[in-house]
């Protein structure tokens, strides 16, 4: 009796065992709703992202995962700043769970890391010193002038445009930001920085009057092989397919809507500036298999 008293334990011991060893880990959306907080990282790059004077982190994709995520289930943000260069490697590495600052869906990115829906569609622009010296009305033009200097956010899409648009590497000047970039055309250094039409007016209305303007008209680039306008989402890794599923569902709910136009009019988003059909798998077709 005793013999089967024991094999008896000992069967049981070895099957709380195994679920112990063969237990799924927990994954970052059931951490984030467990703990109500998930921590987020971002650039300043207005007037997606960026840090008030009082310390408050605010800007379009900022709001919109604010309020996505409290839809969720998480309450609280850990909001880390580093450079946008630093964005997806720290995501990587683990630094942080998710990216939210107006970053791009590109083929480059998306074999690191993976992408939402995208939450809006951004058209090219320049900005240049105040009269356009050099009439810049597109990129083509610009590359035309071979000692005009255009300068970019060093890998952001603007900087795959002006090289596929045949601009030569010495006439592009690689800038960690945008204020960086803002400075550049200022004090002469480009002829103009290149970014989308929203973040170009809000560096406008950042700098004293009278010293830079949106380059207007602006002629989008037209490429076979790289889509011009900006699809931007949130970013995260790939093994994240459950935080990705629950962010897709609620954005699915919430882009395009009233409410959400209302959200991020404050920050120079107009309707003209919604994905509209657009969807990442679609701009993620012309991408060559690993």
């Amino acid at each position: 009796m005793k013999h089967y008293r024991l094999l008896a334990l000992l069967g049981a011991a070895l099957l709380l065992l195994g679920l112990i060893v063969y237990q799924q880990p927990e994954t970052t959306l059931e951490r984030a709703v467990r703990r109500e907080v998930i921590r987020v990282g971002y650039a300043p790059e207005e007037p997606f992202s960026y840090r008030t004077l009082d310390g408050h982190v605010t800007g379009e994709s900022v709001e919109v995962l604010r309020l996505m995520l409290a839809r969720m289930g998480i309450e609280r943000v850990e909001w880390v700043q580093t450079e946008w260069s630093e964005l997806i490697p720290e995501l990587r590495a683990g630094r942080f769970d998710l990216i939210a600052t107006g970053m791009f869906i590109t083929c480059e990115r998306a074999r690191l890391i993976a992408f939402t829906e995208p939450i809006f569609g951004l058209e090219q622009s320049f900005l240049v010193r105040t009269g356009n010296p050099h009439q810049l009305h597109s990129y083509a033009a610009l590359a035309q002038q071979p000692v005009a200097r255009l300068a970019v956010v060093t890998g952001a899409h603007e900087q795959r445009l002006a090289e596929a648009s045949g601009l030569a590497p010495i006439q592009i000047l690689e800038v960690p930001d945008a204020r960086t970039g803002l400075m550049a055309v200022i004090e002469g250094h480009a002829d103009a920085f290149a970014l989308t039409r929203v973040a170009i007016t809000a560096l406008v209305a950042q700098a004293e009057a009278g010293q830079v303007e949106v380059a207007t008209p602006f002629e989008q680039p037209q490429l076979p092989t790289l889509v011009a306008r900006g699809y931007g989402a949130y970013g995260l890794r790939h093994a994240d397919v459950s935080l990705r599923t629950a962010l897709n569902e609620q954005l699915q709910q919430f882009v395009g809507t009233p409410e959400h136009q209302r959200l991020v009019a404050p920050f120079g988003f107009t309707a003209a500036d919604l994905p509209g059909s657009m969807t990442t798998e679609a701009l993620l077709t012309m991408c060559e298999p690993l």
